[in-house]
């Protein structure tokens, strides 16, 4: 059984860094001009990714800077993953000043980090939250790390809000969850449809104290 699980696990190995191998090749020789219906769609702006063949490049890096996957998303917005995710994600904005926000998805990253300028860190699912955040409190144990959970209000569990604050207790974070006005649509889940309903300042308002307090 030892035996049969290390080779299921070389061979695994070996076909993450065959396709980490993919992803590199294909980042290298994407456009870093970024036209694409998405990022209309979600009111964002391009921060570090690249475009080619139609879809969005979006890197997924390692706390040492190694590329070991791409998310793809198409114009209608599928998300595909090849290679390896876990404790991966994209950095947006510069060097931390000192705290650093970690979330789901893309667009949510990208909608936080333009509304309080802080550093995001994109886990790109709610499962990934705490890999990513033991992994970055490890490679910089100063830094306090914010979860910025989706509220998946109409899931059972709440997977979004229950991931988010198991990754906090890990690393000694803390928990941020969108606030949303009346009349919140059922689909409004993350800091991305609150700053389409009710623009960056909610977003920045969700952040408030807490970036206050830990800067």
């Amino acid at each position: 059984i030892k035996a049969m699980r290390a080779q299921r696990e070389a061979a695994e190995l070996q076909r993450q860094q065959e396709l980490a191998h993919q992803a590199m090749d294909r980042w290298h020789t994407a456009s870093a001009q970024c036209q694409h219906p998405y990022l209309i769609r979600k009111g964002v702006q391009a921060h570090r990714i690249k475009q080619d063949d139609g879809e969005l490049l979006i890197p997924l890096r390692d706390t040492a800077g190694t590329l070991h996957s791409l998310q793809t998303i198409a114009p209608d917005g599928e998300k595909r993953f090849r290679g390896r995710m876990k404790g991966c994600y994209h950095a947006i904005g510069g060097k931390p000043d000192g705290v650093l926000i970690v979330c789901e998805g893309y667009a949510t990253g990208a909608s936080i980090h333009e509304a309080t300028g802080h550093a995001v860190a994109v886990a790109f699912n709610a499962i990934n939250l705490e890999p990513v955040a033991m992994a970055l409190h490890k490679a910089y144990p100063a830094l306090a790390l914010v979860m910025a959970a989706d509220d998946d209000h109409l899931t059972p569990g709440n997977p979004g809000i229950s991931k988010a604050r198991a990754a906090a207790l890990a690393v000694g974070g803390f928990v941020v969850v969108p606030r949303f006005p009346p009349g919140r649509p059922d689909k409004a889940t993350d800091f991305n449809d609150l700053a389409a309903l009710a623009g960056p300042g909610a977003v920045r308002a969700c952040f408030g104290e807490i970036l206050e307090a830990v800067c």
